[in-house]
């Protein structure tokens, strides 16, 4: 390996990760939303998508809040229209987190021209390629989970 190529490699994943935070900014200004807000509906998603619905727990572990601000932020998601609170358990103390139709409404006109972007990238690998880049990133994004859960315990 090449280390001027790799060290290319992270710097280009740092712009990345950037562009992303810009792109997220500015979406969040122009529907008056919090990032928290945009990454707590995500997480909501990725919980709903594998069957699930969160917690408020669960979202305070995910997003690495405190009760408090995890209290702050559904209560802001809660009048946005944005998710539901609901107590569908054997145990009706639990509570669980749904979106509402209204997010993924909202969510779509906010992600819709950066998925289309992407597609628009990716157009251009072929499968072996997507596979490839799908499997570094998926690597990456938990080589970053690792470095941040180091520099948590250190």
């Amino acid at each position: 390996m090449d280390p001027a190529a790799a060290f290319k490699l992270v710097m280009l994943l740092q712009e990345f990760g950037q562009a992303s935070d810009r792109y997220v900014d500015s979406t969040g200004a122009r529907y008056k939303t919090h990032r928290t807000d945009m990454n707590a509906l995500a997480a909501i998603i990725h919980f709903e998508r594998a069957g699930t619905p969160p917690t408020p727990g669960d979202l305070s572990r995910t997003l690495l809040l405190s009760s408090p601000a995890t209290s702050a932020m559904l209560d802001r998601l809660e009048r946005n229209g944005h998710i539901e609170r609901l107590r569908i358990d054997k145990d009706r103390r639990v509570v669980r987190i749904k979106t509402t139709a209204k997010a993924r409404t909202d969510g779509k006109a906010m992600f819709a021209p950066l998925a289309a972007s992407m597609m628009n990238v990716i157009s251009g690998y072929t499968d072996t390629d997507v596979a490839v880049i799908s499997r570094f990133m998926a690597e990456a994004t938990a080589g970053v989970d690792q470095a941040r859960n180091a520099g948590q315990n250190s």
